[in-house]
C-alpha cells in the first residue's frame, strides 16, 4: 500500500474516531483544511475510497445513522480486536506526526529496538493460509542457525521484540522464536489445522513474559515502595495484580504467576524500591542472584 495512501486512510480513521459522530459535509471541511488535500474537495467517489480503506486497515465498520446521516464507527465486541485496532492507530499516528509535523518532528524521538518487521508480512500471511512455514533461526545462545518448519499460531509483542509462538514440527512440541532472530522466513505449500482448543491469550497468562517456565502457578507477594507503587498502579506488572495493603511507605501487591527467568530478571532491576515477601523460592532466587552481582563490584 502506497504510503500516500495509507495516511489518508488513516487521517479518515482519525476523523471519524475523534468526533465519534460526524457528517459527510463536515468531513469535507476537515479535509480540505488538511495538509494531504492541497485545497480541494473530496469527491463522492474518493469518499467512498477512504471509508473502504479505513474499515480494511483497522478491520471496522463505519456506519452512517440514517435519521442524522452523521457517520460513526460500530464498536466491536472483541476486545482483543478493540485493543490492537489502537495499537495500529497510536503507531500509524506517530508515524504520521514524524512525517507532517515539519516543525517539531526533530522533538519527536522513537525509540529504536529490533522489530523482525523483514518477516513480520510473510508469518502474518502463513497464520492467515494455514501454512506451514520453514525458517533458518539463529537464537543467541547458540553458534549456528537452526532449520525449522513451524505450524504458526500465534505472535506476540513484548518488551520491544515480536515473537511468534508455533507447533515446531522438528521437536513436536509448541515454541517460542524471536523475530528478529529469523535469517529467513519461507512459506511451504503445506498446509496446517489450527488446533481449535488453542487459545492465544492464554498460553501466557499465568506468565510475566514469553517464557512459561515450570508451569506452576503460584501466590507472589511484593512489598513496593511507594514511589515505584504509582507506576505499578499505572502500568501493572501483571493482570493478576491486585493491591491489598499500605503500610508506612510501602504497598503490598498480590499475584498468581509462574516464576520465570524473566520475572527474576525484572524483579532483580527494581532493586531496592520491591522486595519479594512470597513464596520463598521466588524470594531466595532474587536475593541470591543480587548478592552475586553485588560481589563482582567488591
Amino acid at each position: 500500500m502506497a504510503q500516500n495512501t495509507l495516511q489518508r486512510y488513516l487521517w479518515f480513521f482519525d476523523t471519524v474516531w475523534r468526533y465519534k459522530r460526524i457528517t459527510r459535509a463536515e468531513i469535507d471541511r476537515l479535509w480540505q483544511q488538511s495538509d494531504l488535500s492541497n485545497g480541494e474537495k473530496m469527491t463522492r467517489r474518493t469518499f467512498y475510497n477512504y471509508r473502504e480503506g479505513a474499515e480494511m486497515l483497522f478491520d471496522v465498520n463505519i456506519l452512517c445513522d440514517p435519521a442524522t446521516y452523521e457517520y460513526y464507527i460500530e464498536q466491536s465486541p472483541q476486545e482483543s480486536n478493540d485493543e490492537l485496532r489502537q495499537w495500529m492507530f497510536d503507531m500509524l499516528s506517530v508515524n504520521y506526526l514524524m512525517r507532517h509535523g515539519d516543525t517539531v518532528s526533530h522533538r519527536i524521538l522513537p525509540e529504536q529496538f529490533p522489530s523482525g518487521n523483514d518477516h513480520f508480512a510473510a508469518i502474518i500471511g502463513a497464520m492467515q493460509e494455514g501454512r506451514v512455514v520453514r525458517m533458518i533461526y539463529h537464537p543467541f545462545w547458540k553458534m549456528s542457525a537452526d532449520d525449522v518448519e513451524i505450524e504458526p499460531y500465534f505472535v506476540k509483542a513484548f518488551r520491544k521484540r515480536w515473537y511468534l509462538v508455533g507447533y515446531n514440527r522438528n521437536d513436536r512440541k509448541i515454541k517460542t522464536y524471536a523475530l528478529d532472530r529469523v535469517q529467513s522466513a519461507t512459506l511451504l505449500t503445506e498446509e496446517f489445522e489450527y488446533p481449535e482448543d488453542f487459545v492465544p491469550s492464554a498460553y501466557f497468562a499465568n506468565a510475566f513474559g514469553v517464557m512459561r517456565g515450570d508451569e506452576i502457578v503460584e501466590d507472589i507477594r511484593l512489598k513496593v515502595s511507594m514511589r515505584q507503587a504509582q507506576y505499578f498502579r499505572a502500568l501493572p506488572l501483571h493482570e493478576s495484580q491486585r493491591e491489598y495493603e499500605i503500610g508506612d511507605g510501602y504497598v503490598m501487591f498480590g499475584y498468581r504467576m509462574s516464576i520465570t527467568y524473566d520475572l527474576v530478571q525484572e524483579l532483580m532491576s527494581l532493586g531496592r524500591e520491591v522486595e519479594v515477601i512470597a513464596p520463598r523460592r521466588l524470594r531466595d532466587e532474587v536475593k541470591e542472584k543480587l548478592q552475586a552481582a553485588f560481589e563482582q563490584y567488591l
